[in-house]
């Protein structure tokens, strides 16, 4: 069974921390991130994210296994683009007719190691904090528990959405369908065959849940119960403090433009 991307326990100090802890390391990621835009920022925020991994004894490698095949999508439409649309720099030569420029060259670098960091977070975030817990840290954060149990709910139903895909295509080939022969058009018309069992599917899924939902009580009382009611511990306020600095630092460099390619682009 793959495990990326799902929860794994482990007796490691990151599952240990408290669910709000967790989702604001994630999102602080995110922001830092999005916050700078030069490659050798972004890779070592990208060897800090893997790091990250070790600590929370996750299988790091298989990740990384799975971060190619689409790290390899998003390296290729960054230095597609940005070499031709960012003109700024010097211009290192012309294909087919448009200058490339060097700080476009190496803000394509930059975007792939910037989505692939975010990924990387957010398949390690999934594995080191389970569903319950990320609905617990949305509420922890002041977010209307229905809104926190909607977002989580989303991230439940994509692997069961990706499962039945998988199972629809195979039952299509195995009546003789050729999904990956044909011209683009002809291999889009097929997969109408694997949508509308999807959506027959997503569709019969709502009155069950719907039922499931109503016998447990939701929304019928405003004060939300817990099983278990955890408390911050001294790492988690170590962890939040490490946080906001890191943060404060990564905005004061964006302001004072420290380390970045260029300020056009965020």
């Amino acid at each position: 069974m793959n495990t990326i991307g799902n929860y794994i326990s482990k007796d490691s100090t990151i599952h240990h921390l408290h669910p709000l802890t967790k989702n604001l390391l994630f999102f602080t990621i995110f922001i830092i991130c999005l916050l700078n835009n030069h490659p050798l920022v972004l890779f070592f925020i990208f060897l800090g994210i893997i790091s990250i991994g070790y600590a929370a004894l996750l299988p790091v490698r298989k990740a990384l296994v799975t971060l190619s095949g689409i790290a390899l999508v998003i390296i290729i439409f960054s230095l597609i683009v940005w070499p031709f649309t960012l003109r700024e720099g010097q211009v290192v030569g012309n294909l087919g007719g448009f200058d490339v420029y060097s700080n476009g060259i190496w803000l394509g670098v930059s975007m792939s190691l910037r989505f692939s960091s975010i990924v990387l977070m957010s398949i390690f975030w999934f594995m080191f904090t389970s569903l319950s817990e990320i609905t617990r840290g949305f509420v922890s954060m002041k977010v209307p528990y229905k809104i926190a149990f909607t977002f989580t709910m989303a991230f439940r139903l994509v692997p069961m959405a990706i499962s039945d895909i998988t199972t629809i295509a195979n039952a299509q080939k195995s009546r003789g369908l050729e999904l990956e022969k044909g011209s683009v058009y002809q291999r889009l018309k097929k997969n109408v065959a694997i949508l509308i069992p999807l959506s027959s599917r997503l569709v019969g899924m709502l009155q069950p849940m719907s039922i499931a939902l109503e016998s447990r009580g939701f929304g019928s009382s405003k004060m939300r119960s817990y099983y278990s009611d955890t408390q911050l511990t001294r790492k988690d306020y170590i962890m939040l403090i490490s946080l906001c600095l890191l943060l404060i630092v990564s905005i004061y460099l964006r302001i004072s433009g420290l380390g970045l390619i260029t300020r056009s682009v965020l």
